[in-house]
């Protein structure tokens, strides 16, 4: 161990000697198990989502146009994923579709499947060849806004019309939120129609959300026959997951998905479409993204009890109040995540770690810098105002981002 890092047992300690569990630890070996820490990656990063989307509304304070931007985006996004050679034909073999299905219905089998792996638990109520009904009881994506909302749909009817060119022409069905947890109802609702069998009024992109033709069959769930838990973490369904296709899953399955797919990962994108037209100034955007994760960052501690929260979660010793609480805040986050990290110092005066930028961005750059703005003020309130997180720049690699969390000065802050 170097002397730069506080004395710590390897992982691989006493292994064999006691029944092994999935589980990430914290340098003060508290255990959080493979369910847990699943559950932590959706959770955390629909919080930064959410801030995320403040700095959206901000920058575009029309609900309407940035309601389309997302959609838009949303939509085209996964159209082109999903054109990638091989990428619809491996969901088609994964959800055994089958080969006598025509066309875009069975997008709802790949809805049904990413909402599990998404820990977004329910119900399929329908499934035919004109009408499709999904009924979520967990949305960890609802503290967002009702914006992200409508774009889900959009990107759920994009992988469906995929889907439509890998077998023979039939029914064309149009995907439709009809009830959204995000904004105040019990349920989310997606209901897929043939606008052939029922006819709507015609409507923009963006409106694909509220009242659908076949209001009367839609089935609604009691609250005491709602659940809580994906398949995969229920005894009645033998922690498969298992769909009407016959599709199997396990709960290892919740991965990579919990790490890749977030609100984020609608907004960001978006926000990039709009500078690259010109609608907005990338310098303003890295300015608001930076001030609103920071206050969000901030906020999350502010209150003294969500500390003690955090220290008694992590197994904080009572004499320990510097930066290694932040840095074991960050290694239960990149552990949860599944993210590469090195560690160069964790020692009262200093906490240095070494993370692989690439995963950290998911293909987003300013995700990097909204995290950075989030775990600057989470620092603030979790430690101090003496303390701060930075990164070091011109340190290391450029596929590398060195994160210093000591304490500092700045007369500018």
């Amino acid at each position: 161990m170097s002397k730069k890092i506080d004395e710590r047992l390897p992982r691989e300690i006493g292994e064999g000697a006691l029944p092994n569990h999935a589980a990430v630890k914290s340098p003060w070996e508290k255990l959080v198990s493979y369910h847990d820490a699943a559950h932590y990656a959706q959770r955390y990063s629909s919080v930064l989502g959410a801030a995320v989307m403040q700095a959206f509304r901000i920058l575009v304070p029309d609900y309407v146009e940035r309601s389309k931007a997302l959609c838009t985006n949303a939509y085209n996004r996964l159209h082109f994923i999903n054109c990638i050679p091989g990428v619809a034909a491996m969901q088609t073999d994964e959800l055994n579709v089958h080969p006598f299905c025509a066309g875009n219905f069975p997008g709802g089998l790949v809805g049904d499947a990413g909402d599990e792996k998404l820990l977004m638990c329910g119900r399929v109520n329908d499934f035919g060849t004109y009408r499709v009904e999904k009924e979520l009881d967990i949305c960890y994506w609802d503290i967002i806004g009702s914006e992200l909302c409508r774009s889900t749909t959009q990107s759920l009817q994009a992988c469906a019309d995929v889907q439509a060119d890998l077998r023979r022409k039939g029914p064309h069905l149009e995907y439709h939120m009809v009830e959204a947890k995000g904004c105040g109802d019990r349920h989310c609702r997606i209901v897929a129609e043939s606008r052939d069998k029922y006819p709507m009024p015609d409507h923009e992109q963006w409106e694909c959300f509220g009242p659908v033709a076949t209001a009367d069959q839609i089935k609604f769930t009691k609250e005491e026959d709602t659940v809580s838990e994906s398949m995969m973490f229920r005894e009645e369904c033998n922690y498969t997951f298992v769909n009407g296709t016959t599709t199997e899953d396990d709960s290892t399955s919740a991965y990579p998905m919990v790490a890749m797919s977030n609100g984020s990962s609608y907004i960001l994108p978006t926000i990039d479409d709009l500078i690259r037209e010109g609608r907005l100034d990338e310098k303003t955007v890295d300015h608001v993204l930076w001030c609103v994760c920071e206050a969000a960052g901030k906020a999350a501690f502010g209150e003294f009890y969500a500390k003690e929260g955090l220290r008694n979660w992590l197994g904080v010793p009572g004499d320990i109040d510097d930066g290694r609480v932040m840095g074991a805040r960050l290694e239960m986050f990149l552990q949860c995540m599944r993210y590469s990290y090195e560690i160069e110092a964790f020692n009262k005066d200093e906490v240095i770690y070494i993370i692989d930028r690439k995963e950290l961005a998911n293909n987003m750059p300013k995700l990097v810098n909204a995290y950075l703005a989030y775990w600057y003020g989470e620092t603030k309130t979790l430690v101090n105002a003496q303390w701060c997180l930075w990164e070091e720049p011109g340190s290391t690699a450029d596929d590398k981002l060195r994160i210093k969390i000591a304490k500092k000065i700045d007369k500018f802050c």
